[in-house]
């Protein structure tokens, strides 16, 4: 994220100690749900590809839930959405590709969902109805396939589960056509492998074959993995246990192709003289070579995790995660029949909202030697692609962001006839974000897309409003002509979306990557970005014919760095908090002149008494409020953040330290004030359900006058939205509303927070 973002005001009077929290009373409404990329996003499954020349595949997010999608992409480029993954019965998020069957019959797997969110096996018929074969529990009978199924010529499926199993290490299973399963072989963990994040392949004598991430040589931690054999009567031979170590190879992503010999060919993550990977065949002999060594230090490609594909000359195909020359992410790749490698293809630059740990998959290639394959990378959320026989790239499709944007981690303004105005970090015609309007209905209207050029990108401040009805704010990045190498600007959108750029960073006095803006009533935009002469982030000041003026720069010492929003008094004077700095590292309250001179009003400690500010709220009294997030314990940055008021006097209290349980933990913004004096704000994670990684999927919380927290909602991940980073705003009817950044439609699955983020309104207790 950026600069922190300092929360609207409600005005009036005082606080003092904190009590242990209640239970939460008040009710919450999703007001509207983001939607990421109703076409699907994120591929990286194999594609198969049936007589007609159309492309069948999968996305692991998007779609109606943001669970996943089966696609159909047909020869002139018209993709079909076959079905959209709704997280319940029916599954999530497919990691496996799909299998073709007789009649226009469709088979794959789902990693999560089903009646235990274990996973499933599913059939898609001709019509598009999608029937659910297998639904595992997560027990003896596996869970959680990433690979996906291949079938015998009486319709027998056959795949294998990355967990379950009596070892909990993974099995191999067989699904007849009735749905009955049959567990072939249960992994141990031991010398027999573990853990198989690939599928099986079937030889005409009925064996399978294929290979275990883990498992077998107790070189790796967990074991390097192996290659194994099944028969019919489900004995396990291990053909080869990768020994990893030195100059060994270990972790086979991919599986094993057969060729009509009965030689198998495959490839290892790492490895090799130079640790690059390798790929290698296991002739019918069982005798183990490796055919090609990748380097990771000649600026080549290196970590072939995708699978094989083989032509009619013997050709092997295949990707790999990285490469060392430019800004790819990854290569497709031909090792000819004298070993030589050559890339076919360099993928692009990662698109924005897609982690380089995502792999691209392996590839299928035709009669002609054209190859297929889909990547999360490229496009705006992912491209499928040929390459010829002549190594001439093309992209077939390029997957759509969500129009309407996604990701808020922005709050939302409101003007006085009830709509909310907000900034989400991606989606748009572009994906690098939107600004929205949703109106007292629910209906959402994407007001501004942004490019990634000239006009910024990754919005992650919360808008500001202006008698007007204009709206103001910052984006963390672009600035520059050349897309998002910019360090970010000001912006203001008049009423009929026409956007006027106020200020673009450069990096340099003026700083970079800009947080929250404030307005004054002369319509002057004050505001803070990182960066700056001495590298601590500066305060600025915008007017309205656009003119920049520098108000302040920090050392990141004594007087703080990392300067999160601004709130203004009646004389011009600016308050607000550094992240760090100040006397003992961990921030500052400060008071700005209008001439610019800087007072250090308090310096946080650590410990019990907060550290890392995020913002403030100011009262007519002269009173201010604010939230750390982290401190609170008893050692330095040690807890969950605190609730602190400073008052007109310099006297400083904590009101509320969070636990980190029920109460919620590590508030991100400050909270805002009711004419009563109670404090509301969020927190973005604690509460009563866990979400991955944060231990709760965050809190509102409201703090009264004698420092009693009430939990008014916690998220659960699920519809009702996850992870609120900004606070929220009030009505005169004392209702609340904001944004969390993740949850919405696609709800919980297992303990992963899907959707692309809320707004929510919470009803007044």
């Amino acid at each position: 994220m950026g600069m922190k973002q300092a929360a609207p005001i409600w005005l009036v009077c005082a606080l003092s100690a904190s009590i242990p929290a209640r239970a939460q009373t008040a009710t919450e409404t999703v007001v509207y749900s983001f939607l990421n990329c109703p076409r699907g996003a994120q591929p990286y499954a194999p594609l198969a590809r049936d007589s007609a020349g159309d492309l069948y595949g999968t996305t692991n997010q998007g779609g109606a839930a943001n669970l996943g999608v089966v696609f159909k992409l047909t020869a002139s480029g018209t993709q079909t959405i076959l079905h959209s993954f709704m997280g319940g019965s029916d599954g999530a998020y497919p990691y496996s590709g799909v299998l073709l069957g007789a009649s226009g019959t469709i088979y794959g797997t789902a990693y999560q969902g089903g009646a235990s969110n274990a996973g499933v096996v599913y059939e898609i018929g001709p019509s598009g109805h999608e029937k659910v074969l297998y639904s595992f529990t997560g027990g003896v009978d596996g869970g959680n396939p990433y690979a996906g199924v291949v079938a015998d010529s009486a319709g027998n499926l056959y795949g294998a589960t990355y967990g379950g199993g009596t070892a909990n290490a993974g099995l191999v299973y067989k699904l007849a056509p009735s749905g009955q399963e049959t567990v072939l072989y249960n992994f141990t963990g031991k010398a027999d492998g573990a853990n198989p994040y690939a599928g099986v392949i079937l030889d005409s004598g009925g064996n399978l074959y294929g290979t275990t991430l883990y498992g077998g040589s107790t070189y790796c931690t967990g074991g390097c993995g192996v290659v194994y054999k099944i028969s019919p009567g489900g004995q396990l031979k291990v053909l080869y246990s990768f020994p990893g170590g030195p100059g060994g190879t270990a972790w086979p992503y991919a599986g094993v192709i057969r060729d009509s010999a009965g030689n198998l060919y495959g490839a290892a993550s790492t490895g090799g003289t130079l640790s690059g990977g390798v790929l290698y065949k296991i002739d019918a002999a069982g005798n183990f070579s490796l055919l090609h060594t990748f380097n990771p230090y000649d600026q080549g490609p290196w970590q072939p995790d995708g699978g094989l594909a083989m032509d009619s000359a013997g050709n092997l195909y295949g990707t790999t995660q990285f490469v060392e020359a430019g800004n790819g992410h990854g290569v497709v790749y031909k090792l000819d029949t004298a070993r030589n490698l050559t890339t076919l293809y360099v993928f692009p630059g990662e698109s924005p909202g897609v982690s380089t740990n995502y792999i691209n998959a392996g590839v299928i290639v035709d009669a002609k030697g054209n190859v297929y394959g889909a990547t999360p990378y490229g496009g705006l959320d992912g491209t499928v692609y040929e390459v010829d026989a002549a190594g001439q790239a093309s992209t077939l499709y390029s997957f759509s962001p969500a129009p309407g944007g996604t990701r808020p981690f922005a709050g939302v303004a409101r003007d006085s006839a009830g709509n909310l105005y907000g900034a989400t970090q991606l989606g748009g015609a572009s994906n690098w974000g939107v600004v929205y309007r949703v109106d007292a209905t629910g209906g959402e209207k994407a007001l501004y897309s942004f490019a990634g050029g000239a006009d910024g990108a990754f919005p992650e401040s919360t808008p500001v409003l202006d008698r007007q009805g204009n709206v103001y704010g910052a984006a963390l990045k672009g600035g520059s002509a050349s897309g998002i190498s910019g360090f970010g600007v000001v912006y203001k959108l008049t009423t009929n979306g026409q956007e006027t750029v106020l200020h673009t960073f450069t990096n340099g006095s003026d700083g970079g990557y800009p947080g929250a803006v404030a307005l004054d009533s002369a319509g002057n935009l004050y505001g803070a970005a990182g960066g700056g002469a001495a590298g601590g982030g500066v305060i600025y000041k915008v007017t309205l014919s656009g003119q920049f003026i520098l108000i302040y720069s920090f050392t990141g010492g004594t007087d703080g760095g990392g300067p999160g929003g601004v709130v203004l008094d009646a004389d011009g004077n600016l308050y607000g908090t550094t992240y760090g700095g100040g006397a003992a590292g961990y921030g500052v309250i400060f008071k700005l002149s209008p001439s610019g001179q800087e007072t250090v009003l308090y310096s946080f400690p650590g410990g019990s008494d907060g550290a890392a500010p995020e913002g403030l709220t100011r009262d007519s009294a002269g009173n201010l409020y604010g939230a750390t997030s982290l401190g609170g314990g008893a050692a330095f940055e040690a807890g969950y953040g605190v609730v602190f008021e400073f008052s007109a006097a310099g006297d400083y209290t904590v009101l509320y330290r969070f636990t980190g349980g029920a109460d919620g933990g590590f508030p991100e913004s400050p909270p805002i004030r009711s004419p009563a004096g109670n404090l509301y704000g969020t927190t973005s994670a604690g509460g009563t359900t866990g979400c991955t990684g944060t231990g709760g999927c965050g809190v509102v919380y409201e703090v009264s006058t004698s420092g009693q927290l009430t939990v008014l909602h916690a998220f659960t991940g699920g519809a009702d939205g996850a992870n609120p980073y900004a606070g929220p705003v009030a009505d005169a009817a004392g209702h609340l509303y904001g944004t969390t950044s993740a949850g919405g439609k696609g709800g919980m699955v297992g303990a992963t927070s899907s959707g692309a983020g809320v707004v929510y309104k919470i009803a007044p207790r």
